[in-house]
């Protein structure tokens, strides 16, 4: 089981990152010890996701683009529910390396959240993105990008940060999409504490969006 103490120090060594660099290179350093890592601490946020993605998005949607995928935590959780033709896209060539040896993916792709991605408009029926979004290293224009490359009348589940300044931008901009027409907010949960153990603890929601143009 991991110690409090080491996992406290990769979810610092991340969270505190001065650069994109170092961003990417903590995930790396991280990631042989991230799923047991998030066994031990922080697994409600995994639940509450799931929860409301399987609430809105059908089992038969496919593909689903698993946005920040990481290790490969939310494929591996929904492949359990039913789900399945998944693409996966995150910035660390170590998370990526975990994830890919899961077979859990039909494509996995080197991509960071935030800049152009090399995908065709509308190709998912349904995107996910859990605990991806940190807006020190991840601009707003992120969820534009998602929205693109989700077919009209897709599903967009996405986890965000909450009780932050740091999320001031991205909420703004979800909003401005939501009057731009762009998507439609369909369900949210109410703010959860998901990691109890940080110093003050990390609270998050998780929003459901259906795109409509």
């Amino acid at each position: 089981m991991t110690s409090r103490e080491d996992w406290w120090t990769r979810t610092r060594r991340v969270l505190d990152a001065a650069s994109e660099v170092e961003f990417e290179r903590g995930y790396d350093r991280w990631a042989p010890d991230y799923d047991a890592d998030h066994e031990s601490f922080g697994g409600l946020l995994l639940v509450h996701f799931v929860g409301m993605f399987c609430r809105h998005v059908p089992v038969t949607a496919q593909p689903i683009l698993d946005a920040g995928c990481g290790t490969g935590r939310l494929a591996e959780a929904l492949r359990l529910q039913g789900y399945g033709h998944f693409v996966g896209i995150d910035l660390s060539a170590g998370m990526l390396k975990v994830a890919r040896e899961k077979a859990l993916y039909d494509d996995l792709h080197r991509a960071r959240l935030g800049e152009p991605l090399d995908m065709p408009s509308e190709q998912f029926e349904a995107v996910g993105s859990l605990a991806a979004m940190s807006p020190k290293h991840i601009g707003a224009d992120a969820f534009d990008e998602l929205i693109r490359i989700t077919r009209p009348g897709g599903t967009l589940v996405l986890s965000l940060r909450a009780g932050t300044e740091h999320m001031t931008g991205f909420n703004q901009r979800r909003v401005e999409l939501v009057k731009a027409g762009r998507w439609t907010l369909i369900d949210e949960t109410p703010t959860f504490v998901s990691h109890p153990e940080f110093d003050p603890p990390i609270s998050y929601g998780v929003h459901v969006y259906r795109r409509t143009s």
